[in-house]
């Protein structure tokens, strides 16, 4: 993404959850890169490397080619497995929106609590993420089921909502929308300032100048009485 402290911290993360074998090829990499084997060149660094666990230079040095080729292909193919993900979702019937929000990020993972704004105004909502790690993921999550809010016909934005979660790894979003209301339209996007926002705004079918806005909004059916719980 351009940013050299996102690089930073993602290397250093990778240590964390690739580096934990002392004699692996990844763990060689990271220590002669600079992470951990003090040095200024890479011949320094891999001869401290040599020293601390024993080994001739050049078993350091095929070591952390390895690592560096093992490590590329993590950065390449598995790292968006393997970082903070969020959930945005949005889901409009009548005149309300029902925004819904869901974290799940390493139980090591530091992390700042995130703030969001409901149509520019900054809501109090204290995020706190489970005790144990979903068995599946091995991540914890923090939820939040936002109050609905009324949609505003003749704003800018009927409705907007922004998520700041600032992460020393990037977060990885997932984003959706369900509108009952076919005149309207949801755009939701992430930005690179740890940005997440979605709105909702009046929408035309393409060739037409616009809809009537003077009709309710849409509704969801009402759920079958047998399906909606009793307590």
């Amino acid at each position: 993404m351009g940013s050299p402290d996102q690089a930073f911290t993602t290397l250093v993360d990778m240590l964390k959850h690739h580096g934990a074998d002392p004699e692996g090829d990844i763990r060689a990499y990271l220590e002669t890169c600079g992470l951990v084997s003090v040095g200024d060149t890479l011949e320094k660094r891999l001869r401290s490397y040599a020293e601390a666990h024993f080994v001739d230079e050049r078993t350091a040095r095929r070591r952390s080619d390895r690592g560096a080729e093992a490590l590329a292909t993590i950065f390449r193919d598995e790292v968006l497995f393997f970082r903070p993900w969020g959930h945005l979702t949005i889901y409009q019937t009548g005149p309300l929106v029902f925004p819904v929000i869901a974290l799940h990020m390493d139980t090591g993972s530091e992390w700042r609590e995130p703030a969001v704004w409901i149509n520019d105004e900054l809501q109090d909502l204290p995020f706190e993420f489970d005790d144990a790690p979903n068995p599946e993921t091995g991540y914890v999550r923090a939820g939040w089921h936002l109050t609905p809010v009324v949609l505003r016909p003749d704003a800018k934005w009927l409705f907007k909502i922004d998520v700041e979660w600032r992460m020393g790894v990037w977060p990885q979003w997932v984003l959706g929308a369900q509108l009952a209301d076919n005149r309207l339209v949801a755009k939701i996007q992430t930005q690179r300032n740890f940005m997440t926002e979605a709105t909702v705004t009046w929408g035309s079918w393409p060739g037409h100048d616009g809809v009537p806005r003077t009709p309710p909004f849409a509704s969801f059916p009402a759920a079958p009485a047998e399906i909606i719980p009793t307590d």
